[in-house]
């Protein structure tokens, strides 16, 4: 019979055997859960990753368009506030601001961009993208860069009607007077951000941004820690949205290593089986 000190050797040798072996999809996701815990307690993050894209989520988009703005217009708002916080180089802002105006076009709405590195707010302030940045290799459908953006020689310049929607400032959602420099809007994007930051830092951009979200708006979280999303919005008494969760879930995923669980930025594959699956998985929430 093996001794205490026997069966502890024999496990250890087992895990080392099984966290090299190939995740296996729902049936390992315990472990594969249990893995990226660990990656996120003991990783270094980076706070100067900038990837963005022009229609990121078309699904999330929807969402936007459709139901978020179905709920705000019922409330009487008739010119939607909204910030982007992290906005990068200023697609997302832009993107939000194109589908507004060709899908809801009784909508009036001001868009506040905003970024912590002054070479990404100069471009959103510019307008102007390569032919990649713009596309994304083709995977734009043209008929919306048609309607987004205007071709000067090799640049891509979003079209003037769009821009006068957007500003870009430069700020940081960690500073508290980004409070008060952005109270009252009714719809706010911090997004692909917060998984960027270590866990106490994360949720203090979260508080902030969530505290220039009006009663009644609606915070978009794409892109952060799922456990903390849950217990973050649990706390906070937000109402995840109940729209194409899965869909735009797995959009969000799209670049993300199959070996998902040794890196932060890192995300699982969607489970049904989730507990607090809708919460754990949503991207949209309302406050009350």
């Amino acid at each position: 019979m093996e001794t205490g000190l026997g069966l502890y050797s024999s496990a250890k040798a087992l895990y080392r055997v099984v966290r090299r072996l190939p995740y296996l999809g729902l049936l390992d996701l315990p472990l594969a859960r249990a893995r990226h815990r660990r990656v996120l307690r003991g990783v270094r993050r980076s706070d100067h990753h900038t990837y963005t894209c022009f229609y990121r989520s078309r699904r999330q988009l929807d969402a936007i368009v459709g139901p978020v703005c179905d709920a705000l217009w019922a409330q009487g708002v008739r010119h939607a506030i909204i910030n982007v916080f992290a906005a990068s180089n200023g697609a997302e802002a832009y993107s939000v601001a194109a589908e507004l105006l060709h899908r809801r076009p009784a909508l009036d709405f001001t868009i506040r961009g905003s970024d912590l590195h002054p070479e990404t707010v100069a471009q959103g302030r510019a307008a102007t993208y390569a032919s990649e940045e713009a596309g994304q290799g083709g995977r734009v459908p043209a008929e919306l860069l048609e309607r987004t953006f205007d071709r000067q020689g090799e640049a891509w310049v979003v079209k003037r009607h769009i821009r006068d929607k957007v500003g870009f400032e430069q700020a940081d959602l960690l500073d508290p007077a980004v409070v008060p420099r952005y109270p009252g809007a009714d719809l706010v994007l911090a997004q692909n951000v917060l998984f960027h930051l270590p866990p106490e830092r994360s949720e203090r951009a979260f508080h902030h941004a969530l505290a220039t979200v009006k009663r009644g708006g609606f915070l978009l979280v794409e892109g952060m820690d799922l456990d903390q999303r849950v217990a973050l919005t649990t706390e906070a008494g937000l109402e995840p949205l109940d729209f194409a969760v899965r869909e735009i879930y797995a959009a969000a995923r799209q670049h993300v290593p199959e070996n998902w669980w040794d890196y932060y930025y890192g995300s699982e594959p969607y489970s049904p089986f989730a507990a607090e699956r809708l919460r754990r998985y949503c991207s949209i929430f309302r406050v009350p």
